[in-house]
């Protein structure tokens, strides 16, 4: 995978990031010897991010358009992430995330918005992730669809119920 300075990228589930440059950072802390790309968060202009250009597990270019509207048509589809205990269920929520997958942080959010439902209320690591994972998801569809985070949940509603 070819990055650029320009271009845009999805960092871990932090979101969008627009690559600033690349090459060697004039840090103390950092290894002078390695190539890092400097990314600049589009939420949020007082976040920077800096990654060696040899991890290509904690980035990737954000879905098409197309792979964004087959998500949002196909989230009934999608499944669950249920576990029977805290722990365990933290534990699926982590792997979920860390894959940087957005089938995956629809799974565990789906799951998320259903144990919140049954429950009539959501545990504080409930919210925890469920936070995390609606700014990584919606950023991103956001983004490659060209509509504002705060318009989305009702593009994916309008677009889920054409489909039914």
């Amino acid at each position: 995978m070819q990055i650029n300075p320009g271009d845009v990228v999805v960092y871990k589930s932090r979101g969008i990031y627009r690559v600033e440059d690349v090459g060697i950072l004039d840090f103390t802390f950092v290894d002078r010897k390695k190539k890092y790309y400097t990314l600049q968060s589009m939420g949020d202009s007082k976040e920077r991010a800096y990654i060696p250009i040899d991890d290509k597990e904690n980035i990737r270019k954000p879905v098409t358009k197309n792979e964004a509207l087959d998500l949002i048509h196909d989230v009934d589809n999608i499944g669950d992430a249920w576990a029977k205990n805290g722990k365990a269920r933290e534990q699926d929520y982590k792997e979920c995330i860390s894959n940087y997958d957005p089938k995956e942080w629809t799974k565990v959010l789906r799951t998320l918005y259903k144990r919140a439902e049954s429950a009539g209320s959501i545990t504080s690591i409930d919210k925890k992730y469920q936070q995390i994972l609606e700014n990584a998801l919606y950023s991103e569809l956001s983004y490659v669809l060209g509509i504002s985070v705060n318009k989305l949940e009702k593009f994916m509603w309008d677009e889920t119920n054409k489909i039914k």
